[in-house]
């Protein structure tokens, strides 16, 4: 019993101290507007603040741990194309991501303050890999409106 007040007390310790999305905004509104714009099992969202920390992830593991084609010649984690989108301008990519009709779509960049709202210093990618992923151009659309309608 004592073992485990222990082991909770030190999730608690823990999870006070991994970075948070910025006081403000309900994270269930967020996950859920997400979902219904582009979630699925071969998509991921990442949210970074401006120290590259992510604050928020959303998606299948499995996208979000896989290297894919980046779309400029390597490949990547959606976490390291994070990293290199960290305060720069929203852009996207789309290309084949294998043999078939595979393709994935890239969206990354500073996620844009809603009308009235102030920056909050996010930076974000999200990503779709499979026979039916959207092309990064409707990702970057549809993922910028869901963070808009979560109150970012």
């Amino acid at each position: 019993m004592r073992r485990l007040a222990v082991l909770a007390l030190a999730a608690v310790a823990l999870g006070a101290c991994s970075p948070k999305l910025p006081q403000g905004v309900d994270e269930a509104r967020l996950s859920e507007t997400v979902g219904r714009a582009i979630g699925g099992p071969n998509t991921c969202v990442m949210l970074a603040d401006k120290a590259g920390k992510v604050v928020w992830k959303a998606g299948g593991y499995i996208t979000c741990a896989r290297n894919l084609p980046t779309c400029a010649g390597a490949t990547a984690t959606a976490q390291t194309v994070l990293e290199g989108a960290a305060g720069r301008p929203a852009r996207f990519a789309s290309c084949p991501s294998g043999p078939g009709v595979a393709t994935v779509g890239w969206a990354m960049g500073l996620v844009p303050a809603g009308e009235g709202r102030p920056d909050r210093g996010l930076s974000y990618v999200a990503v779709m890999e499979g026979e039916r992923a959207l092309p990064g151009r409707e990702v970057q659309d549809r993922v910028e409106r869901a963070f808009r309608k979560a109150g970012l």
